[in-house]
């Protein structure tokens, strides 16, 4: 029996294989990734209600810039996805994560500690750029470590920190900032200690990089050269760092998931924007007050975690006994009826919210609007994001970079045409017009539930994986391993 000079999966090492984790080990991994995804939402809208404070700290009178400090935010999503996504698949997910965030943890101290507007609007770039990693790397651990179905389910939880994240910042600074609005960064500062604290000790999870270092050692202890497969790392630069953007503008189910939660992101941020415009100026409302009327956005999101998990313990079950209803959905595909209905509830929450908020009508009639939102809003994102993991796998890394380049662009865009939007068309016209492009994006969930499975066998990166994942096992079936290997597990 002889050392092979390659390996290519964990069947002579099933311990080292990331699915074959304990679950306390997953569980650790769960928390604290989805507390540093939770932080960097928050911070991400951070500043909403503290801009009123920060205008009268800095000496600023002009208005249009209001929406600065969340806008160059998102910016800085747009240029993280395209670095740290790719190179996550091929350093490997821990290095990524854990030295981006420390990162966001300096910036965000200095953004509290900040002189002048222009170094703050710098430091909250910086501080977007870090925190996109956990936004896209955290469906490649996840992808990682579980199988399909606890996957569906652990992304349900990804999907609801990566929301309900953004709709707490300004609740946060519309309290915190009454005392100072350097407090909206101090509170923030706490929240992302606890997080980077369980981030530090957090393993790497990316099978090839694993192997890689297995190879390593079995060549020390061998005196052997033993090699481990590459199939799934890049090494070409350009293909590595172009790769989220190449998926974004040929792959159609990227395309079309990335608009959609695009949308759907964008929208939260423009109602950030746009309930201090309505609220006041309709009902007096003040910060607090106006913060308070996002907290139904939070209560739908949140209801979407029962609903998420009833609808998958309904499915599988019907799996189990054979129901035919169940058998036309695959893996991938059985979130989308729910989001196919949340398309709907999306739409009709914005016409609520345009023809209820008026003077006549009391202000918990248009505040309930959100309930529908934020379950439609929660719905959608988990949804598209899961789908886009199941179906890429290896790759979804970068392929959830790819929506969130998107969806950042137009969270940073859609914010600034906010005052102009409701100051021309009024509250009805200025709601109604997003209500109408959330409209367009109804039919998405419904062609991928009817196509999806035609789509992914015309994609690149799923038939590439696909062939990864074939040589993996024969080779598996093929392969000899030694006794030495065997006690080295």
């Amino acid at each position: 029996m002889s050392i092979p000079t390659s390996i290519t999966n964990f069947d002579d090492c099933p311990d080292e294989d990331p699915r074959n984790w304990p679950l306390s080990k997953k569980l650790y991994i769960i928390c604290f990734t989805l507390l540093s995804v939770m932080n960097s939402g928050v911070s991400s809208s951070l500043p909403s209600n503290a801009v009123p404070y920060i205008y009268e700290d800095f000496k600023i009178d002009d208005q249009s810039q209001s929406s600065l400090p969340t806008s160059v935010f998102l910016l800085g999503y747009v240029v993280g996805p395209l670095i740290w996504s790719p190179l996550s698949e091929t350093i490997g997910r821990r290095p990524v994560l854990v030295y981006t965030f420390i990162v966001f943890f300096l910036f965000t101290i200095a953004c509290a500690l900040a002189p002048n507007w222009p170094t703050l609007l710098f430091f909250r770039f910086v501080c977007g750029c870090m925190g996109a990693s956990p936004q896209t790397v955290i469906g490649g651990v996840y992808a990682d470590i579980f199988e399909a179905r606890a996957r569906g389910r652990v992304m349900a939880f990804y999907g609801a920190a990566a929301s309900f994240g953004p709709i707490l910042g300004p609740i946060l600074s519309g309290f915190a900032s009454q005392h100072g609005w350097r407090w909206s960064f101090w509170a923030d500062l706490i929240f992302a200690g606890v997080a980077m604290g369980g981030l530090i000790f957090l393993p790497e999870t990316f099978g090839p990089v694993l192997l890689k270092r297995r190879a390593a050692k079995l060549s020390k202890l061998s005196g052997t050269k033993v090699t481990a497969s590459l199939s799934t790392i890049d090494t070409d630069l350009s293909a590595i760092f172009l790769r989220p953007l190449y998926m974004l503008v040929f792959e159609p189910i990227i395309l079309a998931t990335s608009i959609y939660v695009a949308i759907v992101y964008a929208l939260v941020f423009f109602f950030f924007q746009a309930y201090p415009i309505i609220f006041p100026e309709t009902y007096n409302f003040n910060i607090q007050q106006t913060s308070l009327t996002l907290i139904p956005l939070g209560i739908g999101a949140c209801s979407t975690g029962i609903v998420a998990l009833s609808w998958d313990l309904k499915y599988h079950s019907a799996i189990f006994k054979r129901k035919s209803w169940a058998f036309p959905y695959s893996p991938e595909t059985h979130h989308l009826p729910i989001s196919c209905i949340s398309s709907i509830l999306i739409v009709i929450s914005l016409f609520w919210l345009a023809w209820t908020a008026t003077p006549s009508i009391h202000w918990i009639v248009p505040t309930l609007s959100g309930l529908f939102f934020g379950f439609g809003y929660q719905i959608i994102f988990t949804s598209m994001m899961t789908y886009v993991t199941d179906a890429y796998k290896t790759y979804s890394a970068s392929a959830i970079a790819s929506s969130v380049i998107l969806r950042s662009i137009l969270g940073a865009a859609l914010p600034v045409a906010a005052k102009p939007m409701y100051a021309s068309l009024g509250v009805g016209w200025a709601t109604s017009l997003v209500g109408f492009v959330s409209l367009l994006c109804v039919p998405i969930p419904f062609v991928l539930l009817w196509k999806g499975s035609w789509l992914r066998e015309k994609s690149t990166f799923c038939q590439m994986w696909s062939k990864d994942e074939f040589a993996s096992q024969n080779s598996s079936s093929d392969g000899v391993q030694v006794q030495q290997q065997r006690e080295e597990c």
